[in-house]
């Protein structure tokens, strides 16, 4: 390696001294250029730029052979730097697991893209490197860290942990999504399909009707932003994956596949996983129905 990088180094020499040669070739062409927009008054001192440059050329004469040794550089920089990138990735893979290991977190998949559970981590290597984490297969950004195993490692068991904190109240949570459902028919959301019934409900309208469920006595008082408590998508999504029961009193809940037209649109589908392999399905409906 060091024979290796000595002779990089007595490669560079010539190529840097023929780069300087041709600023200076480019300064003499520039000077020039002003010397003959007033070419009577200038064309003795004219000559001895041309003189000059005639001797700064002499000494490119072997520009061709130094372009061709910078060439033969880069692909043997280019093939070693593919080489390191390979044993990083395989590095950094190997030291991820040995983190994730101990709390029961499996990574699968190749890079660029690597798996833990619902989780996806994308990997890039360009400017200093980062993962960007997400919610399933790129749904929802959740988070983006440093290329380091222990940064990494640290943020998916973290992540898992707010999502699977607290455990989620099968009775409750039926409950809500009734109630949810219940309060979107009531506001016209319904939609009848052909010779179906009861009606099946957007699940975004769902959605936002048990985000407000969800919130505290004081945003109810006091409908300010330090009052409210956050719900979104993700949170939806993963307490409906993690829902066992589908019924509710005589009821019994349904979702409904969302269409490929309806899962282009975050207004229209929600992707709810299965646990904890992390594939998962859009749907576009909720439905509550006597069984």
């Amino acid at each position: 390696m060091s024979s290796d990088l000595s002779e990089l180094t007595e490669a560079i020499k010539p190529i840097l001294k023929a780069a300087n040669n041709l600023k200076n070739v480019g300064n003499i062409l520039r000077e020039s250029e002003k010397l003959k927009s007033d070419l009577n008054r200038n064309a003795f001192v004219l000559e001895l730029r041309a003189d000059k440059l005639d001797k700064t050329l002499s000494k490119l004469k072997g520009l061709q052979e130094l372009m061709a040794t910078a060439g033969e550089w880069r692909e043997k920089l280019f093939k070693e730097a593919r080489q390191a990138q390979e044993k990083f990735k395989n590095t950094i893979a190997a030291a991820l697991a040995e983190c994730l290991r101990p709390h029961g977190i499996d990574i699968t998949g190749h890079f660029p893209e690597l798996k833990c559970g619902i989780l996806t981590l994308l990997f890039s290597f360009e400017k200093g490197g980062s993962v960007k984490i997400y919610y399933g297969p790129k749904i929802s950004l959740l988070k983006k860290v440093p290329v380091e195993a222990g940064k990494i490692a640290e943020a998916v068991i973290s992540l898992l942990k707010e999502l699977n904190d607290p455990p989620l109240d099968d009775e409750q949570f039926i409950k809500d999504l009734y109630v949810s459902y219940a309060r979107s028919l009531a506001k016209g959301e319904g939609t009848k399909n052909e010779g179906e019934q009861p009606s099946a409900v957007p699940i975004v309208a769902v959605m936002q009707e048990i985000a407000f469920l969800n919130q505290k006595r004081s945003f109810r008082i006091d409908p300010k932003k330090e009052n409210f408590t956050s719900y979104g998508r993700v949170r939806f999504s993963y307490d409906l994956a993690r829902l066992k029961t589908r019924r509710f009193e005589d009821k019994e809940l349904r979702l409904v596949i969302s269409s490929m037209e309806q899962t282009k649109k975050e207004e229209t589908s929600l992707w709810v996983p299965k646990i904890p392999q992390g594939d998962g399905t859009h749907y576009a409906f909720v439905v509550f129905g006597l069984k």
